[in-house]
């Protein structure tokens, strides 16, 4: 048996169902046995970008489901595996487990600049958990079964896997053995403490119990570990509420009255207010990143915190810990809810408070949504998005791209189905959406899904509309199309004086494009017309693609500025400037 039969087996033993990627010289071996041996479904991306998404959105979909997989995606070698380079940092920054494997130019040649070669290694360490080159066929099942190991056990994360060619082609020896059951990686360095230790649980629930003013903090590690009940039974036995991070949205029900929405930079008053006041933090699987964050010299000053991370390089990085707590969230929150220890206490004076938070901006934000058109006449994406939610009662999945619809669709839509969410937040990488959005619904084929994107990153990868004709994949596509790269511009209409330097945008005729792909297709840009186009496209069996044609002046409040506090937060709209600015 060849290595890239070994490769594929094991493959096939670790429930990998489908590959994404593009063929070329170095990886033709494997794409040759692969047809061969007929047990993979092969997505074809129309760029190798496009196919790390697409394994992302297998791994982040189906983790909640009962059949979780690895997302796995594969290239040749040179501009291939260069081309994985941004979906993988992607996965890296936003802890997704997933598996690259890239071919590479032959032993004999490798560092004498071959054709189509590159130190792929070289590039990939500093974004993966681990990065392997087997140098002989006998390596690679273990190698594969290893990796699969490390991107998913503790902290998630992205693996590569480079294999030069003549390697896939070499036989295994003759006396190869190999037994999953037996195998024991060898990872120098690699702690992993899955259960709490009962000290840190206790000095935990004394400070919860002690607390008058305590907030939750809901974060990816949330979601990645599947304790969204446990989260929310801790939250209703102690009445404490809860804040999202932008991965954290999902893990319960957006509209849950202990729910305080999102966090940070453009969250809602009420949870960046309570944060402010709170006088304990209970953060579970969560960095603590500068966009929650803000100045951090002044962030949370009267509180304690309390945090729970699977992966310790986070612990007091960023926030100082009052307790730290290194182990498992899921494992952790079952300790805790089922911890006698844990008192109820009613809190009716700090809920009062935040029901005081809430009212600051709930006025404008249903006049504005009401109204639903901006300063120039146009569509209001947070009317859009308002009007999805209703319509398809918070229980579809969205998959946003990158920008200013991104923050209205975090914002607006109405979360019930936990894990449905799936945003590109770390890297905040344009033109994720649609090919996420592929992967996303191969694993949940029986749900609908959103593909939202501005008109920016729609065009970064749209060519994944030949993807979705080729394999028929129903993904309902919205494009919020204002002419803009909208969050660039909100910055510049906020703090460059409406100097709209770089950012206006001219898209082509996405009707000729749709109708090019054999997609339907519809402009909307009346209010009237929203919520026919919305009914049209869940009626659909297949993708469509539908056209808002939306106000550019729309910006997304509260917004606190890069480098400034909670206390900067900006919650009041500012009288709008004509396009251009001052002279």
């Amino acid at each position: 048996m060849t290595g890239k039969e070994r490769l594929l087996r094991a493959l096939e033993k670790r429930g990998v169902r489908h590959i994404f990627g593009y063929t070329g010289g170095a990886i033709m071996p494997v794409f040759d046995c692969m047809d061969k041996l007929g047990i993979f479904k092969f997505v074809m991306s129309r760029h190798e970008q496009g196919a790390t998404f697409m394994a992302q959105g297998v791994s982040r979909a189906s983790l909640s489901t009962d059949d979780p997989q690895v997302g796995v995606c594969m290239a040749t070698s040179g501009p291939g595996a260069m081309n994985l380079t941004t979906g993988i940092a992607d996965a890296h920054m936003d802890s997704v487990p997933m598996l690259a494997i890239t071919g590479q130019v032959a032993t004999g040649v490798i560092a004498t600049d071959a054709f189509q070669e590159s130190d792929v290694v070289g590039v990939m360490m500093p974004i993966c958990k681990q990065t392997y080159m087997p140098l002989e066929a006998d390596e690679i099942e273990k190698t594969v079964h290893e990796a699969f190991y490390v991107a998913t056990t503790g902290r998630p994360g992205p693996v590569l896997l480079d294999i030069p060619k003549d390697i896939l082609n070499q036989q295994v020896s003759k006396d190869y053995k190999f037994s999953l059951e037996n195998l024991r990686p060898n990872l120098p360095g690699f702690f992993y403490h899955p259960t709490p230790a009962r000290a840190p649980v206790k000095k935990a629930l004394e400070l919860i119990n002690r607390s008058e003013r305590p907030v939750i903090f809901c974060g990816h590690g949330v979601i990645s570990s599947n304790a969204g009940k446990l989260l929310q039974a801790l939250a209703e036995k102690a009445k404490i509420p809860v804040a999202f991070t932008l991965h954290g949205l999902s893990a319960m029900p957006a509209d849950h009255p202990l729910s305080l929405g999102m966090m940070g930079m453009h969250g809602t008053v009420e949870a960046n207010r309570a944060i402010s006041e709170a006088d304990l933090l209970i953060s579970f699987g969560m960095r603590f990143d500068d966009r929650v964050t803000g100045k951090l010299n002044e962030y949370a000053q009267k509180a304690d915190v309390i945090h729970v991370e699977i992966d310790p390089s986070e612990i007091d990085k960023n926030v100082a810990t009052t307790v730290a707590i290194n182990a498992d969230v899921y494992r952790t929150l079952h300790v805790l809810v089922g911890d006698p220890m844990l008192t109820a206490k009613p809190r009716r004076r700090w809920h009062a408070r935040i029901d005081e938070f809430r009212q600051v901006m709930a006025d404008d934000l249903r006049t504005e949504i009401k109204g639903g058109l901006g300063d120039e006449g146009k569509l209001l994406m947070k009317t859009i998005v308002s009007q999805l939610s209703d319509m398809t009662q918070g229980q579809d999945i969205i998959v946003p791209d990158v920008g200013q619809h991104q923050m209205m669709a975090a914002r607006f839509y109405n979360y019930q189905t936990p894990n449905s969410w799936f945003a590109s937040g770390g890297a905040g990488t344009m033109g994720a959406s649609l090919p996420m959005a592929i992967g996303v619904k191969l694993v949940r084929p029986d749900e609908r899904v959103w593909s939202i994107s501005g008109d920016g990153g729609f065009q970064m990868n749209m060519q994944e509309l030949g993807t979705i004709m080729e394999h028929k994949i129903d993904v309902k596509i919205m494009i919020f199309n204002n002419g803009y790269l909208g969050m660039v511009r909100q910055w510049q209409t906020l703090f460059f004086d409406g100097r709209y330097a770089g950012t206006p945008m001219l898209s082509p005729d996405y009707g000729q494009i749709a109708s090019a792909y054999g997609i339907p297709y519809r402009k909307i840009q009346t209010l009237e017309q929203i919520a026919p186009a919305i009914k049209e496209a869940i009626d659909l069996k297949g993708a469509i693609i539908l056209e808002f044609i939306c106000d550019p002046s729309e910006i997304i409040l509260p917004m606190i500025p890069a480098g400034g506090g909670f206390d900067d937060m900006i919650v009041k709209r500012p009288m709008p400037q004509k396009k251009g600015g001052k002279k």
